[in-house]
C-alpha cells in the first residue's frame, strides 16, 4: 500500500513538473516573439549608425540594398539614383577574446575611403562595431571614443565635431587598396602598425579590414552591378 501510495505522488509530481515546465516554455516563446522585432530594429538602427559614419551623403537606404559575397556584407550608397560608394562589414575570430567585427567605407575604385583631414591626419572609413578586446590595450585600437573632459563640455564645437574621433591603428589604413599580399603589422614583417601591449588585436583589425578591402578588389564589378539594381 506505502508503495503504491510513493507511485502516486511520483505520477502527480512529474504530471505537476510537465505542467510548470509547459507553461515555462510558453511564457519563454511569447517574451522571444515580443522582442524579436525590437531587437531587429535595433541592430538595424546599429547597422545604419555605422553606415552614416563610413559613407558619404547618400538619399537611399544602404541597409535596403545589400549583396554578401565570401563572408563580407556590402552596403551600396546611392544619391540621386547612382552609386557613389560602398560600406562592408566583415569579421575575424582571431582577436584577443575572439570575435572582431569591422565596418569599411569604399571608393568605387577600391580604395578605403578618406573621411577627411585633421591636423595633417588622414581619418579613415573604418569601424569596429563589435568586440571583446581587453580594457585599455585591445579596446583602443578598436574604438573611436571621444574623451570628455571639464574643459571639453563647455568649449564649443568645432567643425569637425561631427566627425568619429581619430584612431592610429584604423585610420592608417585611410586611402588603401588591396593587393594580393595580406596586409600584416610590422612586428610580423608587415608595414601597418600595431599597438604594444595589443598586438594580437592589432593583427586581428589589420587582417579582417584586408578581407573585407580584398574581397571588394576581386569581385568589385560584381558586387557594383548587384548594389547599383533598382531597391525594391
Amino acid at each position: 500500500m506505502k508503495k503504491l501510495k510513493e507511485t502516486e505522488n511520483i505520477i502527480v509530481l512529474g504530471i505537476f513538473l510537465g505542467i510548470c515546465g509547459a507553461i515555462a516554455a510558453l511564457v519563454l516563446a511569447y517574451f522571444a516573439d515580443l522582442t524579436r522585432e525590437p531587437i531587429k530594429k535595433m541592430k538595424m538602427q546599429e547597422v545604419n549608425n555605422a553606415l552614416k559614419e563610413v559613407l558619404p551623403a547618400f538619399d537611399n537606404s544602404p541597409g535596403n540594398t545589400t549583396f554578401k559575397k565570401d563572408g563580407v556584407t556590402f552596403y551600396g550608397a546611392k544619391k540621386n539614383g547612382k552609386l557613389v560608394a560602398v560600406a562592408a562589414a566583415g569579421d575575424t575570430m582571431k582577436g584577443y577574446s575572439g570575435k572582431i567585427v569591422a565596418m569599411v567605407g569604399l571608393e568605387l575604385n577600391g580604395k578605403i575611403r578618406t573621411i577627411a583631414v585633421v591636423d595633417g591626419k588622414k581619418l579613415s572609413a573604418v569601424l569596429i562595431t563589435e568586440q571583446k578586446e581587453t580594457p585599455g590595450l585591445g579596446t583602443v585600437v578598436c574604438g573611436r571614443n571621444r574623451q570628455k573632459t571639464i574643459v571639453s563640455i563647455f568649449e564649443k564645437p568645432g567643425k569637425d565635431a561631427n566627425l568619429p574621433p581619430g584612431n592610429m591603428i584604423l585610420d592608417q589604413f585611410a586611402g588603401k587598396k588591396a593587393g594580393k599580399t595580406p596586409w600584416q603589422v610590422t612586428k610580423t614583417g608587415g608595414k601597418f602598425d600595431y599597438m604594444t601591449g595589443a598586438t594580437i588585436s592589432s593583427k586581428a583589425v589589420t587582417g579582417v579590414v584586408y578581407k573585407i578591402a580584398r574581397t571588394f578588389v576581386v569581385n568589385r564589378k560584381e558586387i557594383i552591378k548587384e548594389l547599383s539594381k533598382a531597391e525594391k
